[in-house]
């Protein structure tokens, strides 16, 4: 029974999870490869303020590490574990590295005091992934016969559940928060148009579209906006459960982190990478190689 409801909800195979494995990973290798690590080691520790587990590292280790010769070191060591991790080679070791490391550079940037939650839900998939076997297929272990094959669908199906539900509640919370923290006032007409503007007017962004001056405008459309929204949130772990629900939530989540950064220069671009822990890739892979493949037309067919 338990077998078969996992198998309704989440593809339950190995395949599956090590392909998981290796869009997640690929795609924190590929922000990390382009970004420029020596520019944050520029920075003075004298400004940084770690903050929970960071705190148990001597000052002395971060004077050494926040240089541009430090972080570029932090950065080579990190590319090499996801691009370990991402391929599927020495699984079990790379992917463990590849979230320690991954997890670490975040905490440093957030010593510096900034803070985004978009990363977070990449950061615990990661960690889902270090200790899962995502490298039983899709890698370079199975070509090597380093790996041994588990038996059974639950150890594969749980962790795409477990990681789907990451990302849910990354969502349900977020509106959760905002209705908790501001109550109704949240939908105010005027919130959403002084918030876009404020962060259109700051240098703090890597874009800077100037659509938030248009919002003033058209400040009746505003709340009903603000309130579909946050009812997509409430309604985003639905996406767990159902197939056509899950494409209408992805499809809105598109659209909304596009808006987004148009109207608030704010991206998201992990929680959009992170869509893919929604994907079937062993069955996308079908579809594809089948839409590839040569159609044998018959006489009959031809002559018609």
């Amino acid at each position: 029974m338990e077998s078969r409801i996992l198998r309704k909800l989440v593809p339950t195979n190995a395949l599956a999870l090590g392909m998981v494995r290796a869009a997640i990973c690929t795609f924190v290798l590929l922000d990390v490869l382009l970004t420029d690590f020596a520019d944050l080691g520029r920075l003075p520790t004298t400004v940084m303020r770690p903050t929970g587990a960071m705190q148990i590292l001597p000052w002395k280790f971060y004077d050494l590490l926040v240089t541009p010769q430090g972080m570029l070191v932090l950065k080579f060591l990190l590319v090499l574990s996801l691009a370990a991790a991402a391929a599927g080679y020495f699984t079990t070791a790379s992917t463990k590295s590849a979230a320690l490391l991954f997890l670490f550079y975040q905490g440093l940037v957030r010593s510096f005091g900034h803070f985004n939650h978009d990363e977070m839900p990449v950061v615990y998939i990661l960690i889902c992934l270090a200790f899962v076997p995502s490298g039983d297929a899709f890698s370079l272990d199975v070509t090597l016969r380093r790996v041994r094959t588990h038996i059974g669908d639950l150890v594969y199906g749980y962790p795409i559940l477990l990681m789907r539900c990451l990302l849910a509640w990354s969502y349900f919370s977020s509106a959760l928060i905002k209705v908790r923290v501001s109550g109704f006032s949240y939908f105010n007409a005027d919130n959403l148009p002084s918030l876009a503007i404020m962060n259109s007017l700051d240098n703090l962004h890597a874009t800077h579209f100037r659509l938030a001056f248009w919002l003033p405008s058209v400040r009746g459309l505003t709340t009903p906006a603000i309130v579909f929204v946050c009812l997509w949130e409430f309604a985003f772990p639905l996406a767990i459960v159902s197939r056509n629900a899950r494409r209408t939530i992805l499809s809105l989540g598109l659209v909304f982190h596009l808006l987004t950064m148009l109207f608030m220069n704010l991206s998201f671009p992990y929680h959009v990478a992170a869509y893919s822990v929604f994907i079937d890739w062993p069955r996308l892979a079908r579809w594809v190689r089948s839409r590839g493949r040569p159609q044998i037309v018959t006489e009959a067919e031809a002559a018609a």
